[in-house]
C-alpha cells in the first residue's frame, strides 16, 4: 500500500469507543425485497439461456437450517434465502447456491481446484491474492440501485475509500457495515450490579473499579467468550492504545491523510516508534495486565458463554454484532444492559515524565439517531469479495456481480441485515432496524486517528497476532513473568515483521 491519499486507506480501523444500549426486543425483518422493476434486462432471451450457478458464502448472513427462533438458535437466517428466491424469479438464468465453508485447509484446496464459493465473506482473501478486482463494475451503474450514477455511489464514500487495497484496486462491495467507532461493548448483568450497588461504567477508571469489585465478590469481568482460552486482548486494541497513540500517529502518518495503515506501520517499526519495548506499548500492556487480573477465575478453561447465561458473570466483553443474540436469547431471564467499552482519558492514564498517557477525544458523534455516515469505515478491511479461480472456471463473473448488486440495493440490503441486526446495512440509504435506531442516539468519542489494528502491528501477521495472545495468557496466569513476556513478544513481533516483509517482496515480484 502506498498511502497517497484517503482512497488508499485500508485494513482494520480500531474502534474509538463502544456503545451502550438497553435490552432490545426481538428484531423482525422488514417488508418484501426490492428489485423486480429494476431488472428488465434479466427476462426474455435470458430465460432461455443455460442456467448458471452463483456460489456464495455470506458468513453470518447465510441462511440457517432452522427457520424460527428458539432457545438453541436465537438468531435465524431466512432473509438471504428469500432474497435468493426473489432474485431467481427476475433472473431465471441464474441459480444462487449457498455453500458451507470450512477451515483454512479446506479453503486452500477449494481455491486451488476452482471449487470455492464465487462470492465469499471472509477476511485475508485479498491479501492471499485470490480475489478479482471489481473497479469496472463499481464505476458503472448498478442493475438495481438505479437512483445512483454508479454502484459505488450506493455505499458510504468513507467506507469505499477505506476499502481500496494496497495495489490501488478495489475488490469489495460491502454487504454489511459496523457502526462507526463501535465494535466491542460490555454486557452487564443488572441483577448482580443492583445486588452489589454497582452501576455500568462510563469511564476507564470506573470500569477498572467495577471489575475489581466484581472480582472481590467472586464474580469478575469475563473476556469475550469466543477468545477466552486465547486471552481476549481486544481491550488493548479498542480501548487502551487508541487514545494513547494519537501523538505517535502524527509521526507514523507519512502521507498526512489522518489514517495509519499497514504500509506506514512497517517504517514506524523500523524507526522504533512502535514495538513491544517502546514505552507506549509497555504502559498499555501493563494496563491490559491490570484489567486481566480482574477476569473471572479460570477464564481460559471455563465456558464463559454458559456462565453468562446462568447469571454467574457480572460483566462481559461482547462484540456489538452479538448484542442482538444476547437480547433475543430466551435462556436468559435476568435484566441486561449493554454499555460502551470506555476509552481511557487523560485523567484515567495520565502521562508522566518518562511514560506516555492517554489523551481526551476531540469531539463526539452527534447521537441524533442517524448513522454518522462520514465516519463509516471498513473496520476489518475487504471482507466481501469475488474469488478468482472459481469464477474463472465457471465463467460466471457477471452473474456473481448481478447477485451482489441485488443484495446491496438499499431495500434488499436492509432486509438482509435487519433480520438479526448483527451489523448495520452497508447501503447508505438503507433503513436501520430498531436496535441500531436506538444505538443512533448514543454519542461516541472521536479522535484524530482511528487507529488501524494493522497500524499497531497487531494484525499484519496472523501468526504473530495469535502468538502474542497466548503468551499474554501465560503472563496473566503466572506461567511467565513480565520480563519474559516482553522478550517473547519481541521475538514473535520480529518474526511477524519478517513474514510481512517477505510477503511484500513476493507481491512486488509478482507485479
Amino acid at each position: 500500500m502506498t498511502g497517497k491519499g484517503p482512497s488508499r486507506r485500508n485494513f482494520l480501523k480500531a474502534s474509538a469507543g463502544a456503545l451502550g444500549v438497553g435490552l432490545m426486543a426481538a428484531c423482525a425483518a422488514p417488508g418484501a425485497p426490492a428489485g423486480e422493476e429494476m431488472a428488465e434486462d434479466s427476462g426474455g432471451e435470458a430465460a432461455a439461456m443455460e442456467r448458471v450457478d452463483v456460489h456464495c458464502n455470506l458468513a453470518q448472513l447465510q441462511p440457517t437450517e432452522w427457520t424460527t427462533r428458539s432457545a438453541e438458535h436465537p438468531l435465524v437466517g431466512n432473509a438471504a434465502r428469500i432474497l435468493a428466491e426473489r432474485f431467481e424469479e427476475i433472473n431465471p438464468d441464474i441459480a444462487v447456491v449457498f455453500d458451507e465453508s470450512g477451515d483454512d485447509a479446506w479453503l486452500t484446496a477449494a481455491v486451488s481446484s476452482g471449487e470455492s464459493p464465487d462470492l465469499m465473506s471472509r477476511l485475508d482473501l485479498v491479501q492471499r491474492g485470490w480475489c478479482v478486482p471489481i473497479d469496472d463494475w463499481l464505476d458503472a451503474p448498478s442493475r438495481y440501485a438505479i437512483q445512483y450514477d454508479t454502484w459505488s455511489d450506493s455505499f458510504y464514500p468513507s467506507m469505499m475509500e477505506s476499502l481500496t487495497w494496497s495495489d490501488g484496486l478495489d475488490y469489495c462491495a460491502p454487504i454489511r457495515a459496523i457502526w462507526p467507532y463501535l465494535e466491542v461493548g460490555l454486557a452487564c448483568n443488572m441483577e448482580i450490579f443492583n445486588e452489589h450497588g454497582l452501576s455500568p461504567p462510563a469511564t476507564w477508571t470506573e470500569q477498572m473499579e467495577v471489575s475489581q469489585a466484581l472480582k472481590q465478590a467472586g464474580l469478575g469481568l469475563s473476556p469475550w467468550p469466543r477468545e477466552g482460552e486465547t486471552g481476549n486482548c481486544w481491550p488493548l486494541a479498542l480501548q487502551i492504545l487508541p487514545p494513547m497513540m494519537q501523538e505517535v500517529c502524527i509521526e507514523m502518518d507519512a502521507d498526512n491523510d489522518f489514517f495509519v495503515g499497514i504500509e506506514e506501520a512497517l517504517p514506524a517499526h523500523n524507526a522504533e516508534l512502535i514495538g513491544p519495548y517502546t514505552p507506549i506499548y509497555q504502559r498499555a500492556w501493563d494496563e491490559m495486565y491490570a484489567l486481566a487480573l480482574t477476569w473471572v477465575d479460570g477464564f481460559n478453561t471455563t465456558d464463559l458463554d454458559l456462565l453468562w447465561r446462568e447469571g454467574s458473570v457480572g460483566m462481559q466483553y461482547r462484540a456489538t454484532w452479538e448484542f442482538a443474540t444476547l437480547a433475543n436469547d430466551p435462556n436468559v431471564d435476568f435484566e441486561r444492559t449493554f454499555v460502551p467499552s470506555p476509552m481511557p482519558a487523560a485523567a484515567d492514564i495520565p502521562p508522566t515524565v518518562s511514560m506516555p498517557g492517554a489523551v481526551d477525544p476531540n469531539d463526539y458523534t452527534a447521537g441524533d439517531g442517524n448513522v454518522p455516515g462520514e465516519h463509516v469505515q471498513a473496520i476489518r478491511g475487504p471482507q466481501d469479495v469475488m474469488l478468482k479461480s472459481s469464477t474463472e472456471m465457471r465463467g460466471n463473473r457477471d452473474q456473481v456481480i448481478n447477485w451482489w448488486q441485488f443484495i446491496t440495493e438499499p431495500e434488499n440490503n436492509a432486509f438482509l441485515n435487519n433480520e438479526n441486526q448483527q451489523y448495520i446495512p452497508s447501503a447508505k440509504d438503507a433503513k436501520l432496524g430498531p436496535l441500531w435506531s436506538t444505538i443512533g442516539g448514543y454519542k461516541l468519542p472521536l479522535y484524530t486517528y482511528t487507529i488501524a489494528w494493522w497500524g499497531m502491528g497487531l494484525l499484519w501477521d496472523w501468526d504473530y497476532f495469535t502468538e502474542w495472545r497466548r503468551i499474554f495468557v501465560a503472563w496473566v496466569i503466572g506461567d511467565m513473568d513480565r520480563a519474559e513476556f516482553f522478550e517473547r513478544q519481541q521475538r514473535s513481533w520480529d518474526e511477524g515483521v519478517a513474514r510481512y516483509e517477505a510477503l511484500l517482496a513476493d507481491q512486488e515480484a509478482d507485479s
